[in-house]
């Protein structure tokens, strides 16, 4: 009996190893199935699990800043499209008022015609909008911020530009009447695209630029329906004004946008290589080495098998024992 029961215990011992060695096996399938270490962090050392849990928290904050730089880079690449689109209606405005000094019919006409245009152009560019988003709209991101500019009675026309912040212009969707306000229509658009490290690279619809070039395309309108040559001057003048600073105005405008944009790229590189690098510590932790795996599972496989041979006799020699 005693033989027996050291029988039966060797045959409980073997049977636990070859269930290890099976659990075992079936761990180092799945490593070479998917090349991690683990599906979860509990084969995983506490070491290795803090500097997991780091890595992936790091590695999630910049792909955020990757997404956020990638989506200001559309905005700011829409900024670049519409701002040459202004540059040329302005620079062809500033041209038409300066070669068009003298009145006649068929002058103011003509500038009547190519100021409407202008006007029209100017309306289209401001109220762009992305995905419902209006770029030029400050804070008010569902509102279109230019109203009608043809139709602006001439009773609003002045050639004073705000610069407080706050006063709406004329033109502006929001505008009810003198001394209407409104903070959002100024706010500008900031981006974190790092830990401390923001943007600001919005623009709106009332920067003194855009002031200054819908007042002298306004100008020019009130020209061209101007009747005797002393209104028409004193109208025409106006708008060669305003039109030359506005287009010094755009141009600082765009150099901001083309600035910004290569800020952004530049730090976009850097967020890459960030991650990257961060990827590569992960990696390090998590994956396995695939030869070493299909190795051990040979190994695995040819010790599992000796071990049911070995255990398959010995269950003979326990059940003969007890016959």
């Amino acid at each position: 009996m005693s033989l027996s029961i050291s029988n039966l215990s060797i045959t409980k011992s073997l049977t636990s190893s070859l269930q290890s060695s099976q659990t075992k096996l079936s761990s180092l399938t799945e490593q070479l199935a998917s090349g991690l270490k683990s599906a979860d962090l509990t084969d995983y050392t506490p070491s290795e699990c803090r500097t997991l849990i780091n890595l992936q928290a790091s590695l999630s904050e910049r792909k955020t800043y990757v997404t956020i730089i990638d989506t200001s880079l559309t905005t700011l690449s829409l900024y670049d499209t519409t701002l040459s689109s202004l540059e040329e209606v302005t620079s062809q405005a500033q041209t038409l008022a300066s070669n068009n000094q003298t009145y006649t019919t068929d002058t103011a006409e003509n500038v009547l015609n190519q100021a409407e245009l202008y006007l029209r152009t100017v309306r289209s560019d401001l109220n762009q909008s992305v995905n419902g988003r209006y770029l030029y709209s400050g804070s008010r991101y569902t509102t279109a911020p230019v109203a009608d500019l043809i139709s602006l009675p001439e009773s609003t026309l002045t050639s004073t530009i705000y610069t407080d912040g706050s006063t709406l212009p004329a033109y502006d969707s929001g505008y009810t009447g003198v001394g209407s306000t409104s903070t959002e229509a100024y706010v500008t658009d900031t981006a974190r695209i790092n830990a401390g490290y923001d943007i600001d690279y919005g623009i709106t619809s009332n920067e003194p630029a855009m002031q200054k070039l819908i007042a002298g395309l306004r100008y020019l309108q009130a020209a061209g329906n101007a009747t005797d040559s002393a209104t028409y001057a004193d109208d025409i003048s106006q708008a060669a004004t305003l039109l030359t600073d506005a287009i010094s105005a755009l141009q600082e405008l765009h150099t901001k946008v083309a600035n910004n944009t290569n800020l952004m790229e530049t730090e976009k590189e850097s967020q890459k290589s960030a991650l990257a690098n961060l990827t590569n510590q992960i990696a390090d932790i998590e994956q396995v080495d695939l030869t070493q795996v299909s190795t051990e599972i040979t190994t695995m496989q040819s010790t599992l098998q000796a071990s049911y041979t070995a255990t398959g006799s010995i269950l003979k020699l326990s059940l003969a024992n007890y016959l």
